[in-house]
């Protein structure tokens, strides 16, 4: 049809074309007639669809932001490529190409609407980075905050920021961007203020709009012997769909404060921060931020100042469990000396056959090399270890110095005193790197407590009924050759010291007997489970939260009933790779049922269960102020120490938002 009337035009083209202007006029049967032409369909572009809202779940895609309807992109969720016709038929084809990852990894309600968050997150990440369209001014500075980030993290000081620009420009001699950035100690340390100021600010923003927050902070001295106090913060990140720990502030103290003056000091840094105590659940504390003490505790005056009913945690991380609080009874002093030995022959930096040599040349430097006594805890295992290598040339030793402690050093009983010290500080130092184990729960490090303190109550049932040290294999063969009078002792100064750990542990992890009742936040759906629906534990869960709020109690019994028997739930929570925290963020956001249960869930989950962050703090703190550069004023260190805890990268980092912010 469309040939037949190109034709006819041609020729009617030409016919025109060969006739004269005087001709005669032809009849109109001779002209061939134009017809009309045919009606075209329009484009995609100018039916302008609009995308449904439905398409997002069904087929994982969402709409890309666009300044007319005209310019509608969709993104795959799960490519992240681009579907340019806004129709059915495109999304369902684009979608049948993922049908099988679709099937294996996005089954559930809940991961297809996460694999959108996250695809939608990424797309505004994506938008918010500065690209060409900067004003130059601002890709000079968004290059300064780089580096800052970078020296930050790698914990190297302002003035290595020149190092790194003519780094940067015998690579790449042509770039003009570098030749005009100023990386001087000024620079950098005014970027580094900015930085953190920003880093501070986003964590308080996200602290106040989370359900619950809980501290941890710990306190000891740096290079200088100045005390100071790390503040952690562990929230949950509306934003991001996760728990999030992160350091808030430091705090600097006078000499030997009081529990009192701790809190002051800490309540004021908060204030500057903006962070307020209406969501604060729990606080973990060291020994020394503790000030152990019923009515001038740290903790006490925390809980003074909060209308809710706080869960206090005095942790003790990077100790030997308690070993250093506990003692025996007949081993102070030999304990005493060998440490002192120990760290004579560290400082002397002589071996062990020199030892004797030592004593013999001076003997009044061997008096004070003695009497200094700096033995860090994590080396209290290797000390024992050495006690035992040196044990010899320590007898000869003590000979000289002190008869009486030699006696007691070659005495049986005290011999397998230490034997025992020997094979059980392994165990706790295990069990303290248990505790330190990243993305564990409260009720995880509970349990590993539990455990370790059932197994301690076995160990003394044995030792008192039966005498039995086949726990310990070097102590028992030791013993096995030895009258019952030194069995005896040696019972009763383990049986003593593991009371005593014992003791401590419960003083410590008292919390411990509530949370070890109500494990249905990690195992719902276990049979075991059903003692939480005894009307005792429930009332004391009403109770012991009834201080909080924003907490409503009133159907926690009905909601787990009908939880357990939803068979969709108990699907989602079975599934491999889905932790307790994905299963109640769930739960919490796209279940309004079940939200009640959930937000208990979530306090429990948001309370800091070591002090593990404070002190991977310290060690960057004391890095950052060396005894090589202890000149560093408190703001600058502080703000140096929150940007070495930043971990993610200048790629992910939104400096469109810093910039804004600085302006």
């Amino acid at each position: 049809m469309a040939k037949e009337l190109k034709m006819q035009m041609d020729i009617r083209k030409v016919f025109k074309q060969s006739v004269p202007e005087n001709a005669p006029e032809c009849d109109a049967e001779m002209v061939p007639e134009a017809q009309p032409a045919a009606k075209k369909s329009r484009t995609w572009k100018e039916e302008n669809r609009k995308f449904q809202a439905q398409w997002e779940t069904r087929f994982l895609v969402f709409l890309k932001p666009s300044n007319s309807v005209s310019e509608q992109v969709a993104v795959c969720a799960v490519c992240k490529r681009e579907i340019h016709q806004i129709k059915i038929y495109a999304m369902q084809r684009h979608y049948n190409t993922h049908a099988g990852e679709v099937e294996q990894n996005y089954r559930g309600e809940f991961q297809r609407r996460k694999l959108l968050n996250d695809a939608k997150t990424e797309l505004e990440r994506q938008q918010r980075r500065p690209r060409d369209f900067l004003k130059k001014v601002d890709q000079i500075c968004v290059a300064t905050f780089k580096v800052t980030l970078l020296l930050g993290q790698a914990r190297k000081s302002f003035d290595n920021g020149e190092l790194v620009k003519k780094v940067v420009l015998a690579v790449q001699p042509e770039n003009t961007l570098f030749r005009e950035l100023q990386l001087s100690n000024d620079m950098l340390q005014r970027s580094t203020r900015d930085l953190a100021n920003f880093l501070q600010n986003e964590i308080a923003a996200k602290v106040a709009v989370s359900p619950f927050y809980s501290l941890c902070l710990v306190e000891t001295p740096d290079v200088v012997k100045n005390l100071k106090i790390i503040l952690c913060v562990r929230f949950f990140d509306c934003a991001r769909c996760c728990f999030t720990e992160g350091v808030l502030c430091q705090v600097s103290l006078t000499d030997r404060p009081t529990g009192k003056q701790v809190f002051q000091c800490v309540q004021g840094r908060m204030q500057e921060c903006r962070v307020s105590f209406d969501n604060l659940c729990g606080l973990a504390a060291d020994v020394a931020a503790v000030m152990q003490g019923a009515q001038a505790g740290v903790l006490n005056y925390f809980q003074e100042s909060c209308p809710q009913k706080l869960f206090l945690f005095p942790w003790f991380a990077h100790q030997e469990v308690l070993a250093s609080k506990a003692s025996m009874e007949s081993m102070d002093e030999v304990e005493s000396v060998v440490e002192k030995c120990i760290s004579a022959v560290n400082i002397s930096r002589v071996h062990k056959e020199r030892f004797a040599t030592l004593c013999e040349t001076g003997s009044e430097t061997h008096k004070v090399l003695l009497n200094y006594n700096l033995v860090h805890w994590l080396s209290l295992n290797d000390n024992v270890q050495w006690l035992f290598e040196l044990r010899g040339e320590l007898i000869e030793v003590l000979n000289t110095v002190s008869p009486q402690l030699s006696q007691k050093l070659q005495d049986p009983g005290v011999h397998g005193c230490l034997l025992f010290l020997k094979e059980f500080l392994p165990k706790l130092a295990s069990l303290n790197l248990e505790l330190q184990v990243p993305q564990l729960t409260i009720f995880d490090r509970i349990e590993v407590i539990h455990t370790f303190r059932m197994t301690i109550t076995d160990i003394v049932q044995q030792l008192q009924e039966k005498r039995d040290f086949s726990v310990f294999s070097e102590l028992s063969g030791f013993l096995s050759c030895q009258d019952e009078s030194v069995q005896r002792k040696v019972g009763l100064a383990v049986t003593k010291y593991l009371r005593i750990i014992l003791e401590g542990l419960e003083n410590c992890f008292s919390e411990g007997n509530f949370f070890h009742q109500y494990t249905f936040v990690t195992d719902l759906f276990s049979n075991s489970v059903s003692g939480f629906l005894a009307a005792d534990k429930l009332t004391a869960l009403q109770d012991r939260l009834a201080s909080f709020a924003s907490l409503d109690l009133r159907n926690l019994q009905y909601l787990m009933v009908h939880m357990r028997n939803n068979a969709r739930m108990k699907t989602y929570f079975s599934q491999p790779g889905v932790t307790v925290q994905q299963f109640w963020i769930k739960v919490y956001l796209s279940e309004d049922t079940y939200k009640p249960l959930a937000k208990v869930a979530l306090l429990f989950l948001s309370l800091f269960s070591s002090t593990v962050l404070c002190e991977r703090a310290f060690s960057a703190l004391h890095c950052l102020k060396s005894k090589y550069q202890n000149d560093l004023t408190d703001a600058n260190l502080e703000a140096s120490l929150l940007v070495s805890q930043e971990t993610r990268d200048p790629a992910d980092f939104p400096f469109q938002e810093l910039l804004n912010f600085c302006r």
